[in-house]
Order: C-alpha cells, then structure tokens, then sequence
C-alpha cells in the first residue's frame, strides 16, 4: 500500500526539503493516516525564521487526512474515516513527532475525541485543516467571559485574528473591530464577521474610530472618560500594539492575547490595576474547541476565503516562502495527494 513517504523536513533556518523518508510501521495502538492537507501555521513561520526545533523535524500540525491503516486494539475509528489531529496530545508536526506535511503520518496511542477527531465528509479537505486553527480561535473566545453587547476589537488578521472574528460572529457578536495594516486582510475581517475595520497606516487613530462607534466611559480614578471597549484579543505579537490595546480598554473589560511575541517588553501595570482588567493568555484548545469547531463548520461557517495559496508537497519549501511574505499571503495550503 505504501512503500517510501515524502516528508517535508526540517534541517536548518530557512531549509525546508521534501526528502523521500521511510513509510511509517504500524503498531497495535497506533493509526496510519494518508494526509490530503496541511496549512502552514505562524508556529511553522517561527520555526522556519528561528530553529526551535531538531534537525530532522518533520513539520506540519494543522492537517485532515484519511485513515488508511488501524492497529488491533483502535476503537471507535475504522479504515477510511476522514480525521484531523490534535498535535499537542504528541507533538505531532511540533518536534515530538512527525507531521503533516508528508504523505503518510502515523499517530501513537490514537484515541476518538482525544488526538484525534473524526470529521464528516461534508467537510473539504481544506476546511479540515482549517479546524485545528479555528479551534484556536474558539478556545480564546470560550474562555473570555463576554457578554452578548460587548464591544470587542481583534487586532491583527492574520489567520488566528480571522478565525477568531469568525467565531465570534458564530456566536453571535457582533460589535467587532478588526485592526490590521493590510487592506487584503481587512477585506476579509469584514467579509468574516467585522463590523468595522481600521488601517494604522491610513486611518488614523483608532482610539477615535472606537469612541465614534462605541462612545466613552467614565474611568474608575476619575482621570476623564475612556472608549467603551469591552473586549480585545491581540493576535499581533506586536508589543506597541498591546500596549495601546491596554489603553484602549474600558473598565473591567477583557484582554486575552493569542500572539507569541519574540521579545520580552514593557508595560504598565498600573493600566491593568486602575481599570480592573482582566487579562489571559491563550494557548492551544480542548477537545470541546475542537468538537465545536467540526461542528460549525459541518453547520455552515465557512472560513476558505482565508486561504490564499495552494501548493503541492514537493512545492513545499516555495510556500514557506509565500507564507513568510505577509504581503502576498494569509493562509497557504499544501496538498499531500
């Protein structure tokens, strides 16, 4: 069924190659997965620029495929089911253990619902590698107490910012600002749930577009009024931009931050003490995030627009490049059949 793998794997910064590995063996508590699709993630990017990983990595974490071999003592999963992977349960694509951006991958101690999900086969193999980001975003908003009038600003459209604003317009939110330097970006904030958009480099000061939308509140200490945002979630990893974002922030509004920055920074916490903020980091999903992302995508969201670029495996260096270039990409898609 399957003899040699080609594998996208990683052997240095900014060297990337599709080398012809060795077909993974199965064992008793383990599944062989034939890949039909890998997204590129921002964790890949930073693997690519920076190392973070051994030599000899095979990458890959946001991938759907289709069970093609199944140990003696798999249950609840049978020869043919369509899946997506929940990477951090191995590592998988991460360092740990092999990824998607390969032919065949095998996933060790495989449980339903656990590291692996079963999708329908209403779902496209690119909306299936779309799931684990979408998961992402649904795990930040889950665990932001919101309320249905909040007033919320997303900043930064990449893929995590999108995937977010879609699922807050799932849940039904709709007062949300997306805040990006790209014009392309922007157009698809709007098109996935934004209400309003704002461009640094064109449109001002955002403090003005949110009090003209939003209005003011009153601060705690008296200090003058402040814009009535409720709610933000920074996907930027730009630390300017967090430090206006704390700004921006009402009293008892919600921060939570999905970006991984790549310097330590400053801030003032006197900006979280005097307007009782509260302010989370989120990282990863659980399996619930995982089941409602399948879920509303099988019920009819549909975040495809984001995906700009497709390429095949053994293109796959080429599109570490496309995806490195912000300016030409959002979200680039490498198909392994």
């Amino acid at each position: 069924m399957k003899e040699i793998n080609p594998s996208g794997v990683f052997h240095g910064v900014h060297d990337i190659r599709v080398d012809e590995m060795k077909s993974p063996g199965l064992s008793e508590n383990s599944v062989i997965i034939n890949v039909e699709m890998t997204g590129i993630c921002g964790t890949d990017l930073h693997i690519y620029h920076e190392g973070l990983v051994p030599p000899g990595s095979v990458l890959g974490h946001e991938f759907c495929g289709a069970i093609i071999e199944k140990g003696s003592s798999i249950a609840g999963m049978n020869v043919g089911d369509r899946v997506v992977v929940n990477p951090m349960i191995n590592g998988t694509g991460l360092g740990m253990s092999p990824g998607g951006f390969a032919r065949y991958v095998k996933i060790d101690n495989a449980m339903r619902d656990s590291n692996i999900f079963v999708i329908p086969d209403s779902l496209s193999s690119e909306m299936g590698a779309l799931v684990e980001p979408m998961s992402v975003g649904l795990a930040a908003i889950n665990k932001t107490a919101l309320r249905p009038d909040d007033n919320i600003l997303v900043s930064g459209c990449g893929t995590i910012g999108l995937v977010t604003i879609a699922g807050l317009k799932s849940k039904g939110y709709r007062n949300i600002v997306a805040s990006d330097m790209s014009v392309k970006r922007l157009e698809l904030a709007k098109k996935l749930g934004a209400k309003f958009t704002f461009n640094p480099k064109t449109d001002g000061d955002l403090k003005d577009l949110i009090v003209q939308e939003f209005g003011t509140v009153g601060s705690l200490n008296y200090s003058g009024e402040l814009p009535n945002l409720n709610a933000a979630f920074e996907c930027t990893g730009v630390s300017p931009v967090l430090r206006q974002t704390l700004g921006l922030l009402a009293p008892d509004a919600k921060l939570t931050v999905l970006a991984i920055y790549s310097k330590p920074m400053e801030l003032d916490p006197n900006e979280v003490v005097y307007k009782r903020l509260d302010v989370k980091g989120s990282l990863f999903y659980s399996g619930a995030d995982f089941k409602e992302a399948i879920r509303l995508m099988d019920e009819g969201l549909d975040i495809t627009p984001i995906v700009s670029h497709h390429f095949s495996l053994n293109e796959l260096p080429h599109a570490f490049e496309v995806q490195a270039d912000s300016s030409k990409s959002v979200k680039v898609m490498v198909e392994s059949v």
